[in-house]
């Protein structure tokens, strides 16, 4: 979805790498046979190795590399998402997690993570209620996922990553068969409704550091991230979560008085059953 994403062709065509860049970029993978089989395996999005390449490569021309550097670093940001993947057990993680099954359990009980069908370019949506959190219970959790943290990284931010294996290795091929076209971008929707000051640590020690895990296993994955229900006096932090998606940020106030400017806006970012 990379490639023929408007926004992306209308405000960042310099970032989409060419066809010499990928094919390039696929030729130095193919000298490393181990790892161009786990890019196979476990990194291409619905067995879409070309569209994966183009992620990477998409990072490096941030960077402002072009041709063969463009193509070498993508193949650097490839091999730490490998090292990364096998340092924290994903590429096992769905059948085999290094934490016992009552802790997913109380994750899943806590942290409130849900799955709502595809936006109007079939992206998938997933929605995070962050203001429905109990602190109490998550901070329970944070520290009993001490007790299981693998490679510094708390199991709290595992079961996360186990939820986005599950998303981009299991329901995002079937939404791609679906519609017909690779949907491997997400529209990520954080509900902020009754945050509070007892969330600072979930958003610090948990949201913050799983964001920072997935720029490197899931680069470029996400089309566009919602915050609603952001209370002013909350907005300071809200920005500083955003800004690690290094994503331009819109805001925008609504009352319900304007009700057929919320019905335009959303049109253009959810299917309006959503709401």
């Amino acid at each position: 979805m990379l490639a023929n994403d408007p926004l992306v062709r209308e405000h960042f065509p310099q970032y989409l790498p060419s066809e010499d860049e990928l094919s390039a970029t696929a030729q130095l993978v193919a000298e490393m046979p181990s790892n161009e089989m786990q890019l196979k395996e476990f990194v291409a999005i619905h067995a879409d190795v070309k569209a994966t390449l183009r992620r990477f490569c998409w990072q490096a021309k941030q960077d402002g590399l072009t041709g063969a550097a463009c193509a070498q670093e993508a193949v650097k940001l490839l091999n730490l998402c490998l090292e990364r993947r096998a340092k924290l057990g994903l590429n096992s993680i769905l059948t085999t997690p290094s934490f016992p099954p009552e802790y997913w359990a109380s994750f899943i009980d806590v942290v409130p993570q849900t799955y709502h069908g595809l936006g109007p370019r079939g992206q998938p949506i997933v929605l995070i209620r962050t203001g429905g959190i109990d602190p109490a219970a998550f901070n329970k959790l944070q520290s009993t996922g001490q007790e299981h943290a693998v490679a510094d990284v708390n199991a709290a931010v595992l079961c996360f990553l186990r939820c986005e294996e599950c998303l981009f290795r299991k329901t995002v091929p079937e939404e791609s068969e679906s519609v017909g076209h690779l949907a491997d971008r997400i529209i990520l929707i954080i509900d902020l409704w009754g945050m509070g000051l007892g969330h600072i640590r979930f958003a610090r020690d948990f949201l913050a550091v799983a964001v920072r895990q997935t720029v490197i296993l899931y680069p470029e994955t996400l089309d566009r991230v919602l915050v609603v229900n952001a209370a002013k006096s909350f907005w300071s932090t809200s920005m500083q979560i955003l800004s690690l998606f290094s994503l331009e940020v819109q805001t925008m106030e609504f009352t319900w008085d304007d009700y057929s400017m919320i019905e335009e806006f959303l049109a253009k970012c959810l299917i309006w059953y959503y709401i």
